[in-house]
């Protein structure tokens, strides 16, 4: 079967600060203003990088799609249907015992597909364990692919399709998603994923790594 393509969207959970580990200021810092100043930031920090966590996050937007075809994306308001997307996600994944669809992400063996699976351990969600070894894996992080396993400095995902001849319309970059959520705003975090997803599969056939029947931008 054709390989899924598959995107995220993710924020801090509400608690993540009651799991952070404290912070202290620096020996050298004497006066107790600047003490309370820099832990005070320094936490505000945590949280904010907590979205980036696999056990302080949730998923807010679950997209995936077929290398040719409509994409798809579920907005997860809440735990419920959070919970719901990923076991659609996973019956969509899962062809047989041991057998998976091969999946194309950007990042996904560091951040996607580690972050699908904890939340669904998190939520009781049933879910096939990938492989996420850079090396012996089916699946294919087009990151990883860009950067040869590493050996380059990456780049984001909207530098390669704009480097590779894709216009880039979206201007909302995954710190932004926060900010929509807590401003009600998910048409912006929707549109967001679907950018994403329609960038990662521009990448993935720039890679020839799915068909096209279109001629691809140089």
């Amino acid at each position: 079967m054709a390989p899924l393509l598959i995107d995220i969207e993710a924020v801090g959970i509400d608690t993540a600060s009651d799991f952070l580990e404290p912070v202290e200021a620096p020996s050298n810092y004497k006066d107790e203003s600047k003490i309370k100043a820099y832990i005070a930031e320094a936490a505000a920090k945590q949280v904010e990088r907590a979205a980036l966590d696999p056990d302080l996050c949730r998923i807010v937007a679950l997209g995936h799609g077929e290398a040719h075809g409509e994409d798809k994306v579920i907005i997860c308001r809440d735990e419920e249907t959070e919970a719901a997307a990923l076991a659609a996600l996973w019956k969509q994944v899962l062809l047989a015992a041991g057998i998976h669809r091969t999946l194309i992400t950007f990042n996904g063996f560091g951040y996607d597909l580690p972050v699908l699976m904890r939340r669904s351990q998190y939520l009781g969600v049933p879910f096939p364990l990938l492989n996420i070894d850079k090396y012996r894996s089916q699946h294919i992080d087009l990151m990883l692919r860009l950067t040869f396993n590493g050996a380059i400095k990456p780049h984001s995902l909207k530098f390669y399709a704009s480097r590779f001849g894709m216009p880039v319309e979206d201007n909302v970059d995954g710190s932004q998603i926060a900010a929509l959520v807590k401003a009600g705003d998910w048409a912006g975090v929707e549109s967001h994923c679907r950018s994403d997803l329609k960038l990662t599969r521009f990448l993935a056939q720039k890679l020839r790594l799915v068909p096209t029947t279109e001629p691809v931008a140089a």
